[in-house]
Order: C-alpha cells, then structure tokens, then sequence
C-alpha cells in the first residue's frame, strides 16, 4: 500500500514528510496556483512546483488542464519535460474529461495509452467507480486516484 498526500501546500507536504509515511503527492493546477498566490509574489510557479518535487520522496502528479487527448497529450508532455529532471513526475489525467455531450467522454482514456506508450507514467483521476479504474489500468496508468467519500 502506497499513501499520497493530496495537496500543494508545502509546509503541509514537508510536515507529512517528516512522519515517514508518505510515499508520493498529489496536486492539481488549482490548488498549486492556491499556494502560490498566497505567497504573495516570493515564489514564481515553476520554482514552486521544483520544491514540491524536491520535497516529497516518490512520485508527484502534476495535472493537465486540457479536456481534448491531444491537448492533455501536449500539455502532459510539456510538463515532464520540464520538471522531471526535479522529481519523479507522474502525470495526472482525468479519466473521463466531458463537460456534457462533447464527445470527449474517452479522451482521458486515449490520453493515457498514447503517454503510457511513450513511457510517461500516468495518474488517472476523478475515477469514480471501480469499472474506471480497470479501464485506466487497461489504457496503461501507473496510478489510479479513485474518489471515495
């Protein structure tokens, strides 16, 4: 069993650190832009990003903003490129990205198996029932982040 911290608070992060219990974080795009801007200007957000990296002693998911595949593609691209020489960067991505009758309701699922492909591993999120789950695992995701409560 593996336990993450969900959050982008880094005194938060270091101080769950320091019980040796935690294994790997995860963040969203949200809740990182949150603690910056808290920060009041001191930090830009790639440099806080690099001490979260830092920070945590196993894999960080970083999440993808996108809803189209080939977007989530490039943005998760981007984001291991950059920060992955920091940490252990493990890429978030929604399991089922549709906002309504888009058509996009497997895209997280094509986004996925393309950046498994390419060697990038994936965390799949907003996984609500365990039928996601197995999917995710099927396309190829190193992680899955079920909600449960």
């Amino acid at each position: 069993m593996k336990i993450f911290i969900d959050s982008a608070e880094l005194n938060e992060i270091k101080k769950a650190c320091e019980w040796g219990v935690i294994d790997g974080a995860t963040t969203n795009p949200s809740l990182i832009k949150k603690a910056v801007d808290e920060r009041k200007g001191r930090i830009a957000m790639e440099d806080y990003i690099k001490e979260i990296l830092k920070t945590v002693p196993g894999p960080v998911s970083l999440e993808v903003i996108a809803v189209k595949a080939e977007e989530m593609i490039e943005q998760a691209r981007l984001l291991y490129n950059k920060f992955s020489s920091y940490g252990e960067v493990v890429i978030k991505i929604p399991i089922n990205p549709s906002l309504g009758d888009d058509g996009l309701d497997f895209d997280g699922l094509k986004a996925i198996k393309r950046l498994s492909e390419d060697g990038i591993p994936v965390n799949c999120t907003l996984v609500m029932t365990p039928e996601q789950a197995l999917l995710a695992a099927k396309a190829g995701a190193s992680y899955v982040s079920p909600f449960a409560g």
